[in-house]
């Protein structure tokens, strides 16, 4: 895809809220009733809750001494684990995100702690099957405030996929195959799920798959992209009761995962008149990949009638006619 279309999708899809919440946490501290209903998101075992008060973690009680303003703690986290962070550290990291925020805790600043603590359990972390457990715990627990189950959706990903923009490194092996598989149905599940349907982590889900897709990451996202498709087809219908962002979500990433598929759907979208801009917009897009000879003259009479489309227009015929042109190019002997 080119600059340009990369650039259009990323306006097309800006009022998803929250979708970016991991990057804007960083920047801002120098850090359906679908008609297919999944499983249940499994719950944490509650024995991984706090049961009693945490035990002191020599170096770390700081984290939770509301005596001290969060940005402080955030800063002493950081440079005490700058260069190691031990065992019973890891643990203690894992438990404070299990608990529950002290109630005198402003949730705003726990949620900004909190992504501190997952990028410091990612960049130590070197048993995979403990992250897994944890973090995919995390995303379905519906006792955890929205936010992390989000941040949980984001790490997960990051770790998957160390090509992605947002990767952060670590030390993390790469997952097996059934481990990856594993993952990918946990994000596939929460992105599905009833509960979830009028939260960010739909869409931030279906970003991340993309982002996995795209970046030619090697893991098989096959099964997953299977999974998701029943919902992914429901989420797309007129009349769909998700949000409009996780609409908009839906769209873009229908263009990518399966665009033969969903072409008909999308043109559909984009064609027609009383469909909202905010959805034609990423369907326009997706027709630049996925659309075919005759979708080129609709594309051209939409940038001509369409001002609000226009660019969006103009840059799918361009991106198709280009596409189609190197498909139908003689291959010359050697």
């Amino acid at each position: 895809m080119s600059r340009r279309s990369l650039l259009f999708l990323a306006l097309a899809l800006i009022g998803i809220a929250g979708v970016y919440a991991w990057k804007n946490a960083k920047n801002a501290n120098t850090q359906p009733a679908a008609a297919v209903i999944p499983a249940t998101p499994a719950r944490r075992p509650q024995a991984s809750l706090r049961q009693s008060p945490l035990p002191p973690a020599t170096r770390l009680d700081f984290l939770t001494d509301l005596g001290q303003p969060y940005q402080v703690r955030i800063n002493l986290l950081r440079n005490t684990l700058a260069t190691e962070c031990s065992e019973p550290e890891l643990r203690y990291l894992y438990q404070l995100l299990d608990q529950a925020a002290d109630k005198a805790e402003i949730p705003e600043h726990w949620y900004v702690i909190a992504n501190d603590i997952m990028t410091q359990i990612l960049s130590h972390e070197t048993n995979p099957e403990r992250f897994t457990t944890h973090f995919t715990g995390l995303l379905g627990d519906a006792r955890q405030p929205e936010v992390l189950r989000d941040y949980a959706v984001q790490y997960l990903a990051a770790w998957l996929n160390p090509r992605s923009a947002q990767a952060t490194t670590h030390r993390l092996p790469t997952p097996p195959p059934a481990m990856a598989a594993q993952v990918l149905q946990s994000l596939v599940t929460a992105a599905t799920s009833s509960e979830l349907s009028q939260t960010t982590i739909p869409g931030t889900t279906l970003m991340m798959l993309v982002d996995l897709t795209r970046s030619g990451s090697g893991v098989d996202c096959t099964p997953a992209i299977a999974s998701l498709k029943p919902w992914l087809r429901h989420a797309l219908e007129a009349g769909s009761p998700l949000g409009q962002a996780t609409r908009v979500s839906a769209v873009a990433a229908a263009g990518v995962l399966a665009p033969d598929e969903f072409r008909p759907t999308l043109r559909r979208i984009a064609f027609q008149e009383n469909s909202s801009a905010a959805l034609r917009l990423p369907a326009l897009a997706a027709l630049g990949q996925a659309g075919e000879a005759a979708d080129v003259p609709q594309l051209h009479k939409i940038a001509a009638t369409h001002p609000e489309l226009a660019y969006a227009a103009t840059d799918a015929r361009r991106v198709l006619t280009a596409r189609l042109e190197m498909e139908n190019a003689p291959i010359l002997p050697r």
